[in-house]
């Protein structure tokens, strides 16, 4: 535990199961920022069971911690049903509370635990719970799953090196060993396969060795999965992939994980100096970017196209895979990874440095330093400050690692060169879909006055800078329910399993507690039937139905979240891009969850804002809705949420915007 931290645990369990894990529970990673007039509180908490709940309460201290006030003017990862795990932000409206700050804080965080539920998942009525994840010995841990098939009779195959578990580092590991039922595979590339009957159970057990013995927590764990069923006709074959994410690994083995817990946990940060006074002269302009090591490398900004190709090798051979920098260089290194330092300058102070997804440590006067992978190949560098009046900057390089075995190997992002750059071959297209309703038919469901104006600005966006050609960009303003299901059909004929579709709809929604359903309301929507409202569950069966190699849903509707598998996104992500683009994708990005969006959309804002200032030649959905989510909750009482849509078919790749 870090110094200054305390914890006060009182601990009364009654366990349901067998076991509780015997990893201590702990607020972890508290740090303060200062954004505008909000202070931004980030924190973690480490050692829950899967699945717990929390109800977080924060405070601030001004006399070093003699005393502790309350933080009334709050919104995020705060109050009742806050899950454990990393990446919790608390926002904190300052000026709502006090006239001004300026001197040294301390904050506390409090939380009450609730009883726990088990982390389980469904694929093609399938369902996978997460028994436990713990340590074996000083290398190996272990998973065990429980397996319920709830349809027809099939066979279920695991193989083993599809069994991953990813950690904060990046750092990747397989299943050496795996036990499906009574199927045993005691190798790497074993394929344990199960005929489940239905309403079957059937218990499974993966071993993974080479683990770091002090790995708490697990970034994602996927389980790769192949389901074949007979139906009398022939064979129907479905590859689907179960993920899980921000997972404890125990220290001992856990049954069901399910407990009645009563225990508070308490923590304090260390001290921060903030003045947060009211500003009447904004600042509109973004830091300035410089980078020391490594030497004299070109930063590139805001480009139109993505890069030029070379005109010779050093080998002499001509390969269009390979780009170059303005000068015709670029930094190149056989290491598997780059320290990258620099300095940022702003007259506002500094909120953040993010390179690659990846938080650089950054010092009072703007030095910033950060430990960046690299891939065989061609690397871009892309280095984001955001300044605490939510500017923004971003510049890349490019580095070539080097092959240690001196074979030309293909790095992520020419793989996908190759792709969208063949001439021979028809490159993937992208198709898109936008909806915005602002005029409402009924007198009883008020007008809007931002989405229209807002779909605009992101089909600008998607066709001026990146590969979305103007003849495949379908743009309805007031859409009537009619229209929007002739479009959804007439893309279910046309996308083809090599394209990609993004879809976006901004108008009202609505969320019915009663019946669990959630809706997109058409601007001939009544107020008293939902006769011509467009059911969530309707929306699911399109994206399941459009054949598209990767389909992104993104909706600035109330209650848009109901749709999601998983709810939580990571800045950090582990999975090259090329392979990313590899696996199908069924996504959504909304702007909030089961709470009301207001007219003027600060997510939309934003995203256009981020796609415009991108200077990737490939961004994931899952980076640029990480790049902008802090913005979103601190501008608006919205949470925004990105995830898998469930039961649609994404077998864990991500959404790809290339640039022209």
């Amino acid at each position: 535990m870090s110094k200054g931290f305390r914890i006060i645990l009182s601990v009364l369990a009654v366990l349901l199961l067998n076991a509780i894990s015997a990893l201590a529970q702990d607020f972890t990673n508290i740090s303060a920022k200062q954004l505008g007039e909000k202070v931004n509180l980030e924190y973690a908490i480490s050692g829950e069971s899967l699945g717990q709940l929390f109800n977080v309460t924060p405070y601030y201290s001004l006399d070093a911690g003699k005393t502790f006030l309350p933080m009334k003017s709050v919104s995020g990862n705060v109050g009742a049903n806050v899950p454990g795990g990393r990446n919790q932000i608390i926002i904190w409206d300052v000026l709502k509370d006090m006239k001004e700050l300026d001197g040294n804080v301390i904050f506390k965080l409090t939380a009450d635990t609730k009883s726990t539920l088990p982390t389980q998942d469904e694929v093609g009525k399938v369902n996978f719970k997460i028994e436990s994840l713990h340590h074996l010995n000083k290398n190996s841990l272990e998973l065990m799953l429980t397996i319920t098939n709830n349809g027809p009779t099939r066979d279920l195959k695991m193989i083993n090196g599809l069994i991953t578990i990813t950690d904060f580092k990046k750092q990747k590991y397989d299943a050496q060993r795996g036990t499906l039922g009574d199927v045993q595979g005691n190798e790497r590339y074993s394929t344990p396969t199960k005929t489940l009957k239905n309403g079957e159970t059937v218990k499974a057990v993966f071993a993974f060795d080479r683990v770091p013995e002090d790995l708490n927590r697990a970034m994602k764990l996927d389980l790769g999965i192949e389901l074949i069923t007979y139906d009398g006709y022939g064979l129907d074959l479905k590859i689907g992939k179960v993920k899980f994410q921000d997972l404890p690994i125990t220290a001992v083995k856990t049954l069901g994980m399910k407990v009645e817990v009563s225990k508070k946990l308490e923590a304090t940060s260390s001290l921060s100096h903030l003045t947060v006074k009211k500003v009447e002269v904004v600042d509109k302009n973004p830091p300035v970017l410089t980078v020391t090591s490594p030497e004299n490398v070109v930063l590139s900004g805001k480009e139109a196209t993505r890069g030029r190709p070379y005109g010779q090798l050093s080998s002499g051979m001509h390969d269009k895979r390979l780009r170059a920098l303005s000068t015709g260089e670029e930094f190149a290194t056989s290491d598997a990874n780059i320290i990258v330092k620099g300095k940022a300058v702003d007259e506002s102070g500094l909120y953040e440095v993010v390179i690659n997804g990846i938080e650089a440590t950054l010092s009072s006067d703007g030095n910033f330093e950060a430990n960046i992978p690299l891939s065989v190949g061609k690397n871009e560098i892309a280095i984001r400050a955001l300044d605490v009046r939510q500017n923004s900057v971003e510049k890349k390089f490019f580095v070539l690692r080097k092959s240690t075995a001196g074979a030309n190997v293909k790095g992520e992002t020419e793989e996908l060169d190759l792709l969208f750059d063949n001439t021979e071959k028809r490159a993937p297209k992208y198709y898109a879909l936008i909806l915005g309703a602002n005029d409402y038919q009924d007198p009883q469901i008020p007008k809007l006055d931002g989405p229209i104006s807002d779909a605009a600005k992101l089909a600008l966006a998607l066709t001026t800078r990146y590969t979305f050609n103007q003849e495949d960009v379908t743009f309805i303003k007031n859409p009537t329910r009619e229209q929007m299901i002739n479009e959804l059909d007439r893309l279910t004929r046309k996308v083809t399993k090599n394209d990609n579709i993004l879809v976006f709809y901004a108008g009202h929604g609505y969320w019915d507690q009663q019946t669990d359903f959630g809706y997109w309301l058409p601007v001939d929507s009544k107020s008293n039937t939902t006769s011509n409202w467009l059911a969530n569950s309707q929306i699911k069966d399109y994206v399941a139905a459009i054949k598209s190699k990767h389909t992104l849903l993104i909706t600035d509707a109330c209650f848009g979240g109901s749709i999601f598998r998983n709810r939580k996104t990571f800045e950090e992500t582990s999975t090259a891009k090329n392979k990313l683009y590899d696996n199908p994708s069924r996504q959504a990005m909304t702007s909030g969850a089961l709470t009301v969006v207001p007219d003027k959309s600060l997510f939309l804002e934003y995203l256009v804002k981020r796609l415009n200032e991108n200077t990737k030649d490939y961004l994931t959905a899952e980076e640029l809705f990480s790049s902008f989510k802090a913005d979103v909750m601190n501008g608006s009482p919205v949470t925004p949420m990105y995830g898998d849509i469930k039961d649609t078919g994404d077998e864990g790749g991500d959404f790809i915007f290339v640039k022209k």
